[in-house]
């Protein structure tokens, strides 16, 4: 295993996690193990690029309704999760793997495996870690869904975009579930738009939500 310190472009500072073929082998056999069912929500879209995905094409219907939502809500949330896999525990990926009907004990050990190498939460960089965040951000997802509106999601980044009342509670359930999992919503980059201020987000090239806002990405219109 190899950690290396990454800068994105947008400025954000992550480990990234490079496996040898024998420890990729056995993560990937882990999560299948703990995430036997996983079913994406329709309206998170990074998830959607695994094996033999096409990485362009969900960003391209990510941004479509990105924009085809904003254009005509009455409130705009955008929010992502602070250090999200570096805080996922195993509390976390038991209530995933309860809900997928797997088995997250060989998980667990393997990340156990991981910490002692230096590694916080689940590794940044293996693909199988995408599909562990998405089981957990998925739970997240389904609360807002049940409090009147899905989140629009790419990875952790969020946009919540509707009525007023659905935005705020839908918003505020996403919060509460991150908590219950051992998440937090990333205050500093939350926003809030109202019409007044918003006719429609406007995205290009940056896979990061939060990239594009502090980049001025995402803008007013």
């Amino acid at each position: 295993m190899r950690l290396e310190r990454w800068t994105s472009s947008s400025g954000r500072r992550r480990w990234l996690t490079t496996l040898e073929p024998h420890e990729a082998r056995a993560y990937a056999a882990a999560v299948r193990l703990a995430l036997p069912h996983l079913a994406v929500g329709p309206r998170s879209f990074a998830a959607r690029t695994g094996p033999g995905r096409a990485w362009g094409t969900a960003w391209l219907s990510w941004q479509r309704t990105v924009a085809a939502e904003s254009s005509r809500a009455g409130l705009i949330i955008v929010s992502d999760v602070a250090a999200c896999y570096p805080s996922i525990r195993g509390a976390a990926i038991r209530m995933a793997a309860r809900q997928a009907g797997g088995e997250p004990e060989p998980l667990l050990a393997q990340l156990a495996r991981f910490r002692d190498a230096g590694v916080r939460g689940i590794p940044i960089g293996p693909e199988p870690s995408a599909w562990v965040g998405e089981a957990i951000l998925s739970i997240a997802d389904e609360r807002a869904r049940e409090a009147g509106l899905a989140p629009i999601r790419w990875v952790d980044d969020v946009i919540f975009a509707g009525d007023r009342d659905a935005v705020r509670r839908a918003s505020a359930a996403w919060t509460r579930a991150l908590s219950e999992v051992g998440l937090r919503e990333n205050e500093s980059k939350r926003r809030t738009f109202a019409p007044r201020t918003l006719d429609g987000i406007v995205v290009v090239g940056a896979p990061s939500l939060a990239g594009c806002i502090r980049r001025g990405i995402i803008r007013t219109s």
